[in-house]
């Protein structure tokens, strides 16, 4: 067909000339440029460039098993026009030729279904079946990348290594076996082809694999060490240099003459090489061990702890233990269990902390010889530890050789069943109002299944199981292993208790090498009464004389879980939430604000130990009188001197001059009130000044009074 049409992608065109060559091929043509039946036809365009397409007589179609054509249906790529068909849509359904077959539809897509048999002649009989390589390379590629994938997951490659392997071998061998098949390539240049195809492969998606755990803390911010930039907080002009300031910008950093007009911020020490020496600290230790073979630092290098009541002086497994340094002088220490080069290059901070101190504790619970073969047998481990510690100072100088501790952890099995270190929620706490079931999680020694029960039982009676991590390596940053489970059945109004018991060393299969709890730890938890918030102040007006006001924003508590104790939050948005000042373990709440003159909605949230919580507002003004009260009336009285203001106030005055100061001056009846009286004296001049409630007064004197007598003619 393609001869006939023209070009058609293939290498053969109808002038028998190969595309882009000037040579000629006669194979498998006759002079009209007809396809000779039965003969191999050379470079006819199949679906794969190069294939070696064989002519069959179309009368063939249809005469295969179940009504195929001898070869299978996608091997029918083009007719002649067969039975007058005029695109291929049209040839899959000529009655009595190719019916039973379906053209495959990336023929269409190919080439567009009315243009294949454009320029056929109808009721040609040709049918070009492809025989390609494809299937026997595929097969090829298959076996080997099999071979290579079990082979490289056998030796220790992990699945997805071993896939990669497998599938780089095996795209590799078919792309050699291919195209030397399609005799694009000689056997020799198909192998090298085949083979970079392979490597190419496997350097695109082959992975290096390995797990790494990456823990991220938060740590209090502390200022940079050294002082370099002490001197900045003397140059603002603006702002005065305080102690907060002047600490923040390093740790040697430090406020001279505090408290005096010549504070100034120095950095102190500037000259210290030295880093900080190290000895044991003694009231750290856990009861019952003690420090031996200590050699301070400097010149020593480390110590060893010991358990006393122990002939070989090695801790228990799963046992904590706490033990610390002392310093001497404030610093920041970090502890790691692998040599290292420098402070920085160290893990982690001893007991966690970052601050800057005398003495740092660690606690720890470390897993015996046995657990840890068991769990992890790749790891080699006689029980014996070794920690290593540096400090460094507030001007970054740190030890430059390490502080080693050193203990063991005794052999042998595990004789002793989990211990139940702590829990999420306090025993015997209580808990919120109409609540009937709680999460919870329990803190281990060591991993173990744990159960719990209402009552008193044997483990293996009781109902609840908790959810428990199971791997030694699964410790928490408390040196703990966690148990999860949620507590039901809580009664209202009262105290339900609670019974847990556990069954250690989960990854054992003879379940009766495992410890069991032979005594349950109780845990209670305490129903509490709802939490009401009784009182919320101001509710009216606040009316001060100057801007910003001082407010007292006031919330009272009653009932919950402990006679209204409880925590409480203020807010002017309803969504974040500040801490009153005065509120920790208290029923009255307090809190100062200062505002301007305005309408203000503040909406108020208390929270109980139980967590039961409360919600409540309040609206109120704010209005500014900074006036002072003026005296509107003066006059004879019944032989006294009666002055009127405009509103409540009090008054007094001086016979000298105005310059006098308010509580030195001559009281005159009535305070808080309108209505101001004194002796109606004519051969004295009364200075006087009022103050009002709030505190406004005059700068000057409110009023000067001449009293004079009106003498009538007779």
């Amino acid at each position: 067909m393609c001869n006939a049409i023209g070009d058609c992608g293939g290498k053969v065109n109808i002038a028998n000339k190969v595309s882009g060559s000037s040579s000629t091929s006669s194979g498998g043509f006759n002079k009209t440029g007809w396809v000779i039946v039965g003969q191999v036809i050379k470079g006819l365009s199949g679906i794969l460039p190069g294939a070696l397409v064989s002519a069959l007589d179309l009368a063939l179609a249809g005469t295969g098993p179940s009504g195929k054509t001898l070869a299978d249906a996608q091997d029918i790529m083009y007719g002649d026009g067969a039975g007058g068909a005029s695109n291929i849509n049209a040839l899959n359904s000529i009655s009595g030729g190719p019916g039973t077959t379906k053209s495959p539809s990336w023929i269409s897509q190919m080439f567009g279904t009315d243009k294949i048999v454009e320029g056929a002649t109808a009721g040609k009989k040709l049918e070009a079946v492809l025989y390609s390589p494809i299937i026997s390379s595929a097969a090829w590629g298959l076996t080997v990348g099999f071979v290579a994938g079990f082979i490289a997951e056998f030796a220790g490659a992990s699945g997805k290594q071993a896939q990669t392997i497998g599938t780089a071998a095996g795209l590799g061998t078919f792309t050699g076996i291919f195209i030397t098949k399609m005799a694009w390539v000689t056997g020799m240049t198909g192998a090298i082809v085949g083979g970079v195809t392979g490597v190419i492969i496997l350097l695109a998606f082959y992975k290096q694999e390995y797990t790494q755990v990456i823990s991220f803390t938060c740590e209090p911010w502390t200022a940079p060490t050294g002082g370099n930039d002490c001197e900045l907080c003397n140059k603002n002009k603006y702002i005065p240099c305080s102690e907060y300031r002047c600490r923040s910008l390093g740790q040697a950093c430090q406020l001279l003459n505090a408290g005096t007009s010549n504070e100034s911020c120095a950095w102190v020490n500037q000259n210290d090489v030295k880093s900080p020496s190290i000895a044991p600290l003694d009231s750290a230790l856990t009861s019952g061990y003690s420090y031996t073979d200590v050699k301070l630092r400097p010149p020593g290098t480390g110590m060893k702890i010991i358990r006393t009541s122990s002939a070989d002086g090695c801790v228990k497994a799963f046992e904590p233990l706490t033990f610390g340094i002392s310093v001497n002088e404030p610093a920041q220490c970090k502890v790691d269990h692998n040599h290292t080069k420098s402070f920085d290059s160290m893990q982690f901070y001893l007991g966690e902390s970052n601050m800057y101190k005398y003495n740092h504790t660690q606690k720890m619970s470390l897993p015996g010889p046995a657990a840890l073969k068991a769990q992890s047998p790749e790891l080699q481990n006689d029980g014996t530890y070794t920690l290593y510690v540096r400090c460094k100072d507030a001007n970054g100088n740190y030890n430059e050789d390490e502080f080693a501790i050193r203990f063991c952890v005794e052999k042998g099995p595990d004789t002793t069943p989990a211990k139940v270190e702590s829990t999420s929620i306090t025993n015997g706490a209580p808990i919120g109002y109409n609540v009937s079931s709680v999460p919870l999680e329990v803190y281990l020694n060591e991993p173990a299944d744990c159960k719990w029960s209402w009552e008193d039982k044997d483990y293996g009676n009781m109902e609840q199981t908790m959810s428990c991590v199971q791997n030694i390596w699964d410790i928490n940053t408390q040196q703990t292993y966690t148990c999860k489970t949620t507590l039901t059945g809580l009664k209202k109004d009262q105290i339900t208790s609670f019974y847990f018991r556990c069954k250690d060393q989960p990854w054992l299969v003879n379940g009766s090498d495992r410890n069991v709890n032979k005594q349950s730890y109780v845990f209670s938890l305490r129903t509490t009464n709802q939490l009401y918030i009784a009182k919320v102040l101001p509710n009216g007006t606040a009316v001060g004389t100057a801007e910003p006001l001082p407010v007292y924003l006031q919330a009272e508590t009653e009932n919950g879980a402990d006679k209204g104790d409880a925590i409480c939050y203020y807010s002017i948005n309803n969504r974040t939430f500040i801490e009153f000042f005065e509120t920790q373990g208290k029923s009255v709440h307090k809190q100062t604000l200062y505002l301007s003159k305005g309408e203000y909605t503040y909406y108020i949230k208390c929270i109980d130990l139980g967590g039961n919580t409360a919600y409540s507002y309040t609206k109120f003004d704010v209005e500014v009188d900074s006036s002072s009260p003026l005296i509107i009336k003066a006059y004879n009285e019944n032989g006294k001197l009666k002055i009127k203001t405009d509103e409540k106030s009090t008054c007094t005055y001086s016979t000298e001059n105005c310059n006098f100061l308010f509580e030195e001056g001559t009281n005159m009846p009535y305070s808080n009130s309108v209505d101001h009286y004194t002796d109606w004296k004519t051969e004295s001049t009364f200075y006087i000044k009022c103050k009002d409630e709030k505190g406004n007064e005059a700068s000057t004197c409110s009023m000067i009074v001449y009293p004079y007598n009106v003498l009538e003619k007779d």
